[in-house]
């Protein structure tokens, strides 16, 4: 069974849902179509969407909150104002992101990066990070960094944005299921439930 998986390199939700939706998938067999999007320059201009420091105090403040609960839930450890959020350039995580799929890597590039961001208080914008995650995962940097500057990437990385406006995501993570669409790490729990009463 198919699954598609929109997600954001800097999204906090995506790092705290990573493990159980890593778990769902393995538990259930699933095929992920693992999509990266451009959340903030393109998903959040088109369906109403403000980035983190343009938010009102009040909902930055009970974002912090809901980050510390569910990082307390789920037994995940999580720096909630990390030292490099927002990323100065998401896009060049992103690009490797995109790269590692073309070759066949299939979430952890995006786990690692979601960790650096929000428990190892390290700049994904930095190439020497991204070096790293190609160390960690044993793979050749030449290799990879060719691929990710590559316009095959870029129009990949544009054409999951505009799949994603299409398909009505407008917040990461958002999973779709069957054309059923579940948002959030919290709504990991529906997405089970409809895959336990399949199996009934």
């Amino acid at each position: 069974m198919n699954i598609e998986y929109y997600y954001s390199v800097a999204s906090p939700y995506a790092y705290l849902g990573s493990g159980k939706f890593r778990s769902i998938v393995e538990n259930y067999s699933l095929k992920v179509e693992e999509i990266p999007v451009d959340l903030v320059g393109k998903i959040f201009v088109s369906t109403g969407g403000v980035p983190v420091p343009k938010r009102h105090s009040s909902r930055q403040k009970n974002r912090l909150s809901e980050l510390s609960r569910w990082s307390e839930e789920n037994k995940i450890h999580m720096n909630i104002k990390p030292k490099f959020f927002p990323p100065i350039d998401p896009h060049l995580p992103t690009y490797f992101l995109i790269a590692s799929i073309q070759m066949g890597i299939k979430l952890e590039f995006g786990e690692k990066i979601l960790k650096c961001l929000w428990s190892e208080e390290k700049d994904i914008s930095d190439i020497n990070v991204i070096k790293s995650i190609c160390l960690d995962l044993k793979i050749k940097f030449d290799e990879i960094e060719k691929l990710a500057y590559s316009e095959k990437v870029k129009s990949i990385y544009n054409s999951n944005s505009e799949k994603a406006i299409k398909n009505n995501v407008f917040g990461a993570p958002t999973f779709i299921l069957e054309n059923e669409l579940f948002w959030g790490q919290d709504s990991l729990y529906f997405l089970k439930k409809k895959l336990e009463n399949r199996n009934d």
